[in-house]
């Protein structure tokens, strides 16, 4: 963690829907926070891969003066039920009650990893006061899903699956079943859920949008998909800031990996919000950026 003030860390189960939900509050220790950030985690193994980073991240956002509350959704982490359970009205429901209890606590920023992305947008209502921190957000949730249950066809290849003409993840979801993929247990209510996000926000919404891709191959370039979400929302006239950084795909190296660019980059682009100047903080060197479009 970089120099800056120092900070508590409180973690505690609290009531929701079906059972109790685990949330990891990080804030200055002095309680003088200028500001809430609140966290959405990336889906399924991402989710593990990421917590690393995100860890990291929460620590220096409260030392520079940020509130930073990270919640495991149902059926996941340390929160109550099994992945098997979770349902995407489940997931949105709680990203919804801490969004809600931070309007108290404003400016209120909601920052999304990967699939986390489509949920913090899916949450939003058109007067939330809320901005978006996206972290190598997925545009397509029917994309996401299909790239998921890819891993069950990885599976047969690798002799996991002893028949290779068994229905496949996609017939047994439509057919209502669910079906378990690279140690989880999807349902169809989930699935479709996932299958049906995009990455939009509300009519009305007039937050600003941080957008931050991780790129571990030169010259640094947003994938086609990614360009066309950033456009699309800057072609509807919310204020986007879209960056490429140089760094490893945390989210899903086979050995947890760390971005140090991207939390400094994190903490520049929030620290215009008004946080505490972090004293020693390391500065990345950071891509051509303009608003709306990255240029390499």
């Amino acid at each position: 963690m970089s120099e800056g003030v120092a900070i508590a860390q409180t973690g505690q189960f609290i009531a929701s829907r079906g059972g109790h939900r685990f949330r990891l509050v990080s804030e200055p220790a002095d309680g003088q926070a200028c500001g809430t950030v609140v966290f959405v985690h990336a889906f399924a193994e991402e989710m593990n891969k990421s917590r690393r980073m995100a860890a990291r991240a929460a620590r220096r956002l409260a030392s520079a003066g940020w509130r930073v509350v990270q919640r495991d959704l149902a059926g996941c982490g340390d929160s109550s039920g099994d992945f098997g359970d979770a349902t995407w009205e489940h997931w949105l429901a709680d990203v919804r009650e801490e969004v809600i209890a931070a309007q108290s606590h404003p400016p209120v920023w909601l920052w999304g990893v990967r699939a986390g992305a489509l949920l913090a947008c899916a949450a939003l209502w058109p007067d939330a006061r809320c901005k978006l921190l996206l972290w190598q957000p997925v545009v397509s949730g029917a994309q996401h899903l299909q790239q998921f249950l890819r891993l069950h066809a990885g599976a047969r290849v690798a002799g996991t699956q002893s028949r290779s003409d068994a229905p496949s993840p996609q017939q047994l979801l439509r057919a209502g079943q669910a079906v378990e993929v690279g140690g989880y247990r999807l349902t169809p209510a989930l699935a479709d859920g996932l299958a049906q996000a995009s990455l939009d926000v509300p009519a009305g919404f007039d937050g600003r949008v941080v957008w931050i891709e991780v790129s571990a191959s030169e010259p640094l370039q947003m994938s086609l998909a990614a360009q066309r979400g950033v456009d699309a929302l800057a072609g509807r006239g919310v204020a986007i800031d879209a960056t490429v950084i140089a760094g490893p795909p945390f989210w899903q190296t086979q050995e947890i990996e760390d971005c140090e660019a991207l939390l400094a980059h994190t903490n520049e682009r929030l620290t215009t919000d008004g946080p505490r100047p972090l004293d020693g903080a390391p500065r990345a060197t950071l891509p051509a950026r303009v608003e709306g479009r990255v240029t390499p």
